[in-house]
């Protein structure tokens, strides 16, 4: 009588199954549950508000950080060149009604040079643009 011993190599692929089964699971489950978002150019810490509405998807993210560094979809941009670029952009969508901007400026920018940038942003002929900020926290929370 013939009895076959099963080999050392087939025990160890065998035993390595359940381990690959688990990283994929692991893999699959990261990917869904995980969020993946884009990093901002520069660290903005936007103003505060009351206000609880959101708004929906946007066409372009403008970047305004503290020192007055502007960003145009993580582009750095001067001041001078946002009005035309803007503006080759809104002439280059689909559909000029629905372009919208999101203008993410720093809680301490000075108001003159966010007024320079929302002038900048009309002259180019928006007809969108949202100021990104925080949720004020209720002492509540």
């Amino acid at each position: 009588m013939r009895i076959s011993v099963p080999s050392r190599q087939s025990t160890l692929d065998s035993s390595l199954i359940p381990l690959i089964n688990v990283v994929f699971l692991m893999l699959a489950f990261f990917m869904i549950a995980g969020q993946i978002q884009r990093t901002s150019p520069v660290t903005v810490n936007p103003p505060l508000s009351i206000s609880e509405t959101r708004q929906g998807d946007f066409s372009a993210v403008v970047h305004v950080s503290a020192d007055g560094q502007l960003f145009l979809d993580r582009v750095p941009l001067e001041l001078d060149q946002l009005s035309t670029t803007m503006s080759d952009q809104l002439d280059a969508s689909t559909d000029r009604d629905s372009y919208k901007v999101l203008l993410q400026a720093d809680g301490v920018l000075p108001a003159d040079t966010l007024r320079s940038v929302l002038k900048r942003l009309r002259a180019a002929g928006l007809l969108k643009v949202s100021i990104a900020t925080r949720q004020k926290r209720t002492q509540t929370e």
